[in-house]
């Protein structure tokens, strides 16, 4: 399919909304792991050999709102950490903004350790992102952590209306498309307008043919799906996802998988990576999909000293199998190839990251 032309809509996204209600960047609170032992399930750290002497290193690891899932998954980290590799402590602070603000954390210097989607963190290194200019002082860790990528639903009543089965023959039709997604600034929504960028269209385009993109939160889509107020449902997120489970049990919609070309872009000119949905994830599901998607990666400050990245890296990758029994969604991380490009956004490989994964075997 022939792209129509191509539009930055990054730096027209405005201030950034908190996605999920997640936490304002900049906060002050901060949060030890010893302080947070029942805020996450304990895991049995096993002792790693061979790293250098962390036990006068303290960390300072952003992480979204307390409670919330990577939350969780930070302060197992942190544990670990402390645990097998010997940081004095490893600190959890919830000041995330998460989306495409998180790669600004390292601008203020008190953040040592963040997960990032690894596409953002290219956008913000290159250009900047959220209307800011481009920002640096970062490095990757460890890449491909999950596998979420921009599932998308439409109705069926849409489909049958306007006898369509693809995103390409709405858009080329010019059909009156009413979009559901987040908060603007979140990698939810960001999806929805790089759709429109891709198509060379504007927000005032799809207005004008009846069409319109809705900013609200996962049940409030999931509600208007039902109700027959959006026709269009997008996320960027995981085969697990309960407000996909939701709108496939309560409305008969299908999942698009895109085409090739439309696919291809999103690798090539946005820095994904395509990733697999299996079929029966969802309700009418029957195919397999496979999707954009930029996966959460870990990010350090790019000052920290090889040393200690060496040990962040080391440790956590050694005990990769005890938080996966943890936390399932972090099962596509495998250490073997989290130091690929394409699972760290295209960003730069901290070098103390790359002394392990060349010491491992992993990398040449």
């Amino acid at each position: 399919m022939k792209k129509i032309s191509r539009r930055s809509f990054l730096k027209a996204s405005g201030t950034m909304a908190a996605a999920g209600a997640l936490a304002a960047c900049g906060g002050s609170s901060s949060t030890s792991t010893a302080a947070s032992s029942e805020a996450a399930p304990s895991v049995e750290a096993k002792a790693v050999d061979g790293l250098p002497d962390m036990s006068k290193e303290t960390l300072n690891f952003s992480s979204d709102k307390v409670g919330s899932g990577s939350y969780n998954m930070i302060v197992a980290m942190s544990k670990v950490l402390e645990k097998a590799g010997g940081f004095q402590t490893v600190n959890v602070n919830p000041d995330s903004p998460g989306g495409m603000g998180a790669p600004y954390l390292f601008a203020s210097g008190n953040t040592d350790l963040a997960f990032i989607n690894g596409a953002p963190a290219k956008w913000a290194m290159e250009e900047g992102t959220l209307g800011k200019p481009a920002t640096s002082g970062y490095a990757a860790v460890i890449g491909g952590l999950t596998a979420v990528c921009y599932i998308n639903c439409v109705s069926n009543a849409f489909l049958q209306k306007y006898n369509v089965s693809t995103i390409e023959e709405i858009f080329e039709q010019k059909l009156p498309l009413r979009i559901g997604c987040s908060a603007k600034g979140s990698m939810d929504a960001e999806g929805a307008y790089l759709l429109l960028e891709y198509f060379g269209v504007t927000e005032d385009d799809l207005k004008s043919w009846g069409g319109s993109i809705t900013n609200q939160g996962g049940d409030a889509n999931a509600d208007a799906i039902a109700d027959g107020q959006i026709d269009f449902y997008i996320d960027h997120t995981s085969s697990a996802s309960s407000t996909m489970a939701q709108i496939a049990t309560s409305v008969d919609v299908t999942f698009l998988q895109w085409g090739d070309d439309l696919c291809s872009w999103f690798v090539s000119e946005k820095g994904f990576d395509l990733i697999t949905i299996p079929a029966n994830s969802f309700k009418g599901q029957d195919k397999e999909l496979t999707l954009p998607g930029t996966p959460d990666c870990v990010f350090c400050k790019e000052s920290l000293s090889e040393d200690v990245v060496y040990a962040i890296t080391k440790s956590l990758s050694e005990n990769r199998d005890a938080l996966v029994a943890e936390y399932n969604s972090l099962s596509p991380w495998e250490p073997e190839t989290a130091w690929e490009e394409m699972k760290r956004g295209g960003c730069p490989l901290h070098p103390g990251a790359e002394k392990y994964y060349k010491e491992a075997g992993y990398m040449k």
